[in-house]
């Protein structure tokens, strides 16, 4: 059997997502608006996939050497927010018709494909209103993405 790595949990993912958003805030008053919008997908990423390790009842994510098909793992192993989305079980939270559809897609749509790949462009696309607005959607009031993830006790 493969030697695998260890995967992170969904207390480890909560932990990361929470310190994570610490760090955002933290860019946001320095003004580093791009990689403060990189660290916000970071932060949307491990709140999905700590709350896959819940709706899929995983001890980690995702339960590596437990299934003999790589393509089982492979699936798992994204960056993409709408498979994510999917793989986490919040579609009724988020999709069109979801209480949370408004938070989702005003911060989604700010990252193409796999979000990880705004790294490797010039991070000036994202300014400060932008990005207020994205920690906005992730945070604010009860419909935020991740207020109404712990409101609804998913994760």
């Amino acid at each position: 059997m493969l030697d695998y790595p260890k995967m992170l949990t969904k207390n480890d993912f909560k932990e990361l997502a929470q310190k994570r958003l610490k760090t955002a805030e933290f860019l946001m008053q320095a003004g580093e608006w791009g990689m403060a919008a990189y660290i916000l997908g970071f932060v949307l990423e491990c709140v999905l996939k700590a709350t896959a390790c819940k709706a899929l009842n995983l001890t980690a994510y995702p339960e590596l050497g437990k299934t003999k098909n790589r393509r089982v793992t492979d699936y798992f192993l994204t960056h993409n927010f709408d498979m994510l989305l999917v793989i986490s079980g919040t579609s009724d939270l988020f999709g069109l018709t979801g209480e949370g559809s408004s938070s989702w897609s005003g911060f989604t749509q700010e990252y193409t494909g796999e979000w990880t790949d705004i790294r490797y462009q010039i991070l000036n696309q994202f300014d400060e209103n932008k990005v207020r607005q994205l920690y906005k959607y992730l945070t604010e009031n009860s419909l935020g993405v991740i207020p109404l993830i712990d409101n609804k006790e998913r994760w």
